[in-house]
């Protein structure tokens, strides 16, 4: 082993009294340091939300998933999230007043649409309105929506993440 990560460099005949103590590394305690990207889907369908959080299970992702906009609105004010994938048709409040919404509460954060609906009016009103990165279409295609999602996640953090850093810094 070399560099900081178990200990500083050591010779090897110092090494060898560590081991015999048992000394290991804590690789769980490390990797829970470092945040996991968060991805918050927003549906009234609740077999919709077990489809996309079985699509996304193994990503890496901590999924959030809320079967109603009030219902996304409350999770977004008690978790960090970065990608918010919403239905456009939901009761109460469509996808574009939703991601409006979203987006003067948490403008830090990168809103997409997902449904099954194509009117041009929607897709315009979606993203003038809730300013969405994507807009996708309902069924979806497995493989596309996990490179749209990791896209979103590259844009967040190529627009956030080094601001959010340099906010802990200055704190």
């Amino acid at each position: 082993m070399q560099g900081y990560y178990f200990s500083r460099p050591l010779p090897a005949e110092d090494i060898t009294p560590m081991l015999q103590e048992g000394l290991t590394m804590n690789l769980a305690a490390k990797r829970d340091s470092e945040p996991r990207s968060t991805v918050l889907f927003v549906d009234d369908e609740a077999n919709i939300l077990a489809s996309l959080k079985r699509t996304l299970r193994r990503e890496g992702y901590e999924i959030l998933t809320a079967g109603s906009a009030a219902e996304g609105l409350s999770l977004l004010a008690t978790h960090d999230i970065q990608v918010i994938v919403s239905d456009q048709r939901m009761p109460e409040m469509n996808g574009t007043e939703f991601l409006s919404r979203v987006k003067s509460l948490y403008p830090e954060t990168v809103r997409m649409v997902l449904s099954g609906y194509s009117e041009i009016t929607a897709v315009t009103d979606a993203i003038n309105k809730g300013a969405v990165y994507r807009f996708m279409l309902k069924p979806w295609d497995t493989e596309m929506l996990k490179k749209e999602v990791i896209g979103a996640l590259r844009h967040w953090r190529e627009l956030y993440a080094s601001r959010r850093k340099d906010d802990r810094i200055n704190s």
